[in-house]
């Protein structure tokens, strides 16, 4: 008798994904009109109780009090008599709160190991990546808005290849936008892995998908805004990087029709401004800092270029920045910037998914935060949070599988693969994650 084989999730499409997060608004505004009702209901039993109060103190014992009686207790009859407050008279209802939830994945890497575990699971001769991401599959669709760094290009010629010269399948892009995915950043260190023509390539597929593709840019429309909206709320995304692999491939020509948007000043100044003015919400991707060194100690901390970046958004009025590129998880915090204002930072969200062999690189966070907009227009980041990840893969390096660190546990963390390198254990990657970011920011079961 075979074995019975698993049965295969089902195919979820981009129309799902829009269907679930509709329902959620949906409930989302059920759920305040209850509490409004629930308000001028309370407000009219309080005012009928005051009422029938007043009514009651007019009389005693069944006979109405004679019309001097107010000499009698000292007061004014004149100024006894006070207007009657009917629900109609009552403050209004709280002003309507427009709120998204935003979720914010680190690097998505497509090493060889997974290009061939993708290819393994399979039935089609394809690549199957999203049983990757079951674990953390919910998360992404439930969001608002979802945002990623795909590290290096996809669809860039027919040789999928992975570290050093990254070259994925468009499968990667249909699986991000399957999950949910609605923002893909380009801009990043990997994204000329195979020279400006796979740049260019890597612009052109993600026209095809319903995400909103970030850090790849014609010179042209450069300074065009990326604005997405969602139930009235606008959000502008910029993205930068401090650095572009070139040792292989060779840097884009000054003749080019494209460009990677690189950091600096001048630039982020400007655009910061522009968006700003058209948004209510500007969020940047700043690809930064150092990669981590072998070791387990190292660039777990901000370098003095994050913070000069960081510390130039804060001051421009930049509400978050999501950052990436050192492999490792590294702080978040509140910077206030020149006009009072805080900006929320998430200096390194670490990897999403790899197979890199120390157990630093093989923890990572997704930043999650809300979006408030009142009636009123005025805006605020609320409920900042990180959520741990960990990307498993076995002694084979196959199965690789993405689990919020919540679900995993010591009996997985001694089948990983990693354990033939250096030491895994699911303490230690708690202690990567305490020692890094605050508690404020954690989940209860790390406190």
């Amino acid at each position: 008798m075979q074995p019975r084989q698993p049965e295969q999730p089902r195919r979820i499409t981009a129309a799902d994904i829009e269907k679930r997060r509709a329902l959620r608004r949906k409930k989302q505004r059920q759920k305040r009109l209850r509490a409004t009702l629930l308000l001028v209901l309370a407000v009219a039993l309080i005012v009928g109780v005051v009422l029938l109060l007043r009514s009651c103190a007019g009389r005693d014992g069944g006979k109405t009090l004679p019309e001097d009686s107010s000499a009698q207790s000292g007061g004014d009859a004149s100024k006894s008599e006070e207007p009657q407050t009917t629900p109609a008279d009552t403050e209004p209802a709280a002003p309507q709160q427009t709120r998204l939830h935003f979720l914010g994945a680190g690097d998505n890497i497509m090493h060889d190991a997974i290009l061939a575990d993708a290819k393994k699971r399979s039935d089609d001769g394809g690549y199957a990546f999203a049983p990757m991401y079951a674990g953390i599959a919910s998360l992404v669709s439930d969001a608002d808005i979802a945002f990623i760094n795909q590290e290096g290009p996809v669809g860039a010629g027919t040789k999928y290849v992975g570290y050093p010269d990254f070259n994925a399948p468009l499968a990667v892009f249909e699986t991000l936008q399957d999950l949910g995915f609605d923002v893909v950043n380009l801009a990043n260190n990997h994204m000329l892995d195979q020279g400006e023509q796979g740049l260019i390539k890597t612009i052109d597929n993600a026209k095809n998908y319903t995400f909103l593709t970030i850090g790849g840019y014609t010179k042209a429309d450069y300074d065009s805004l990326r604005i997405l909206e969602r139930d009235g709320v606008k959000i502008a995304f910029l993205s930068y990087t401090t650095l572009v692999n070139v040792a292989h491939k060779g840097d884009i020509s000054s003749s080019s029709a494209y460009l990677i948007p690189y950091a600096d000043e001048v630039t982020i100044t400007r655009q910061v401004a522009a968006a700003k003015e058209a948004a209510d919400f500007v969020i940047v991707s700043m690809h930064w800092g150092e990669e981590a060194g072998w070791d387990q100690k190292s660039n777990f901390t901000e370098n003095a270029q994050q913070q000069r970046y960081a510390k130039l958004c804060a001051d421009l009025g930049v509400d978050v920045v999501v950052g990436h590129h050192p492999h490792v998880v590294q702080p978040v915090t509140w910077i206030e910037g020149a006009n009072g204002g805080k900006t929320l930072v998430y200096y390194s969200l670490g990897n999403l998914i790899c197979t890199m062999h120390y157990a630093q690189y093989l923890v990572g966070t997704l930043c999650t935060f809300d979006l408030v907009k009142n009636a009123d227009g005025t805006t605020a980041v609320e409920n900042p949070m990180c959520v741990p990840t960990v990307s498993h893969y076995s002694l084979n390096r196959d199965g690789l599988q993405v689990y919020r660190l919540q679900d995993y546990s010591e009996a997985l963390a001694a089948q990983h693969g990693s354990t033939l390198k250096n030491e895994f254990t699911y303490a230690l990657l708690q202690k990567f994650i305490k020692e890094t970011v605050s508690a404020e920011f954690l989940p209860e079961f790390l406190h």
